[in-house]
């Protein structure tokens, strides 16, 4: 069912088992899980079916430190939520790039605080297996070799640092179009937009979420009651539902001060050219450029740091992929540059055509050489945090004040892996590396992630291995914000397979109540 949230009346109440706060991809995702078990469900999205000026407004906050995007073009009220914004070129689509964190991701790594899941890869790897098939991906396969062909090999690189790995490209009408019209028709799910939670409402001992207080712009105020909620609203509503409700100044479920601390996002470096040795280089690196696989699956290699050089040379996680550069003067060729290694639409633009510049004729006239974009992680640092700032949005709720700073310890550790990228490319004979000195990262990647980290001991985290907040009985948490560490990777892969694996903690949970209206 689908339900428009300015038809209801002021101090409506809404009963079900299970409310469900986002209707981006985690909370679509794992609504779509429920779909047909006996758990009535309501999701409430904050926008409608287009993007409205008063409610993206809500989105509006405050940076606090180093340059970052504002925060209102950093994410999307609207059904179907960011995946809405993805723009990967997808042969005539638009999407996103998946890959799962590695195993170093999950682990406790002692130079690094507060690293660590309570969890690692073997554990979340039926859900990413599962999570393949719903974002409409490949198999679940990252390493090269599944993926080679004739033509299609990974560059020889002799060096110890890194090895080629695969990104998989799916495209972005999956969510927003595929997975919510399965959640209009289902039986056990009320799907209502235009509804923005202000506030969660504890029962009288605070142990348990009663109600979610829910408004809009111009629309009435009313109420949700449920058995269970679940907050799928992005790591910086996330943090500020949690700041904004409950009875104390520190907010709800943050009695260890954890809340809205440790944000992440996903530097993108560009300080690094690559001057191919010669023209065989654009055919020999045909693998790194987009193209359809075997089985159809959009795919392009990258370049991966080794995971024992990780750990042993302490090293925070990265990937490295290749930027063609058009020459001054190629025009046609620049406007359809990308931020992606694929180039398919010259197909109809370049004299040779073909799918990317792997298949350009005479590449030399047409590029200059590549940039070498190094896609960095970030270091969970509780002094990058979400705060309520002074001003209040048009709902009477403080607005976002986030503080972010790329620190000089976090330059100097991409200063190093600049060394080890430029070194081994050179060392292979791949072509010379010009360096841009002084070049910080770009950390507009719009990969928010922590601020409601996952932690066993609650006195290091907000909420539990299951996601469910530590202080609360029936709060659970999903998606980007309860990452402890972010690693380099693309976070949607991991955002689906946790809200899968949150799906079946709450389906197997006995005391959900069916039948419920």
């Amino acid at each position: 069912m689908d339900i428009d949230a300015h038809e209801l009346s002021e101090g409506s109440v809404l009963e079900t088992d299970l409310c469900i706060v986002g209707a981006g991809p985690a909370g679509v995702a794992l609504a779509h899980e429920l779909v047909g078990t006996d758990i009535d469900v309501i999701v409430l999205e904050s926008g409608g079916l287009e993007p409205e000026p008063s409610i993206l407004a809500l989105n509006d906050g405050e940076v606090v430190g180093d340059t970052f995007a504002a925060l209102r073009e950093t994410r999307h009220r609207r059904l179907g939520g960011t995946a809405r914004l993805w723009n990967t070129p997808v042969f005539g689509e638009m999407g996103a790039k998946y890959v799962p964190l590695d195993a170093v991701d999950f682990e406790h790594r002692p130079w690094l605080p507060h690293s660590g899941w309570p969890f690692g890869l073997p554990d979340l790897e039926p859900f990413y297996r599962r999570a393949q098939d719903l974002c409409g991906l490949g198999p679940f396969a990252y390493e090269a070799a599944p993926w080679t062909g004739p033509g299609l090999q990974p560059l020889a690189l002799p060096g110890p640092h890194l090895t080629t790995r695969i990104f998989q490209v799916g495209v972005r009408r999956v969510f927003p179009d595929e997975k919510l019209t399965a959640l209009r028709s289902a039986s056990n799910l009320r799907l209502c937009r235009r509804a923005t939670v202000v506030r969660l409402e504890t029962d009288g001992a605070g142990r348990r979420v009663a109600t979610a207080e829910v408004a809009s712009p111009g629309g009435p105020r009313w109420r949700v009651r449920a058995d269970r909620f679940v907050l799928a609203a992005g790591a910086l509503e996330n943090a500020r539902l949690l700041l904004v409700s409950g009875s104390g100044s520190e907010g709800l479920g943050n009695s260890s001060g954890w809340v809205g601390r440790c944000f992440m996002e996903h530097p993108r470096d560009r300080a690094l050219t690559l001057v191919p040795r010669s023209a065989d280089f654009y055919r020999e690196a045909a693998l790194y450029d987009m193209h359809r696989s075997y089985d159809g699956t959009p795919v392009f290699g990258r370049l991966a740091m080794r995971e024992e050089v990780l750990r042993d040379q302490r090293l925070l996680n990265t990937s490295v992929a290749f930027l063609p550069q058009p020459r001054p003067g190629a025009q046609r060729l620049r406007d359809v540059v990308g931020e992606l290694p694929g180039l398919w639409r010259l197909t109809r633009r370049l004299p040779a055509g073909g799918h990317g510049w792997s298949r350009v004729r005479a590449p030399q006239l047409w590029f200059s050489g590549f940039t070498v974009l190094i896609l960095v992680e970030q270091a969970p640092n509780p002094e990058n945090r979400v705060v309520l700032g002074s001003r209040r949005d048009d709902l009477g709720v403080p607005r976002v004040q986030l503080h972010w700073r790329w620190r000089a310890e976090e330059q100097a550790g991409l200063e190093r892996l600049r060394q080890i990228v430029a070194g081994e490319l050179e060392a292979a004979g791949l072509g010379g590396v010009h360096w841009s000195s002084d070049v910080r990262p770009d950390p507009n990647a719009h990969h928010h992630a922590g601020t409601t980290r996952m932690h066993s001991d609650p006195q290091h985290g907000v909420v539990d291995p299951d996601g469910r907040v530590h202080e609360l009985e029936n709060l659970y948490l999903t998606g980007g914000s309860v990452f402890p560490t972010a690693g380099f990777a693309n976070p949607m892969l991991t955002v689906v397979a946790l809200a899968l694996r949150l799906a079946d903690h709450l389906s197997g949970d006995k005391t959900a109540r069916s039948g419920k209206h």
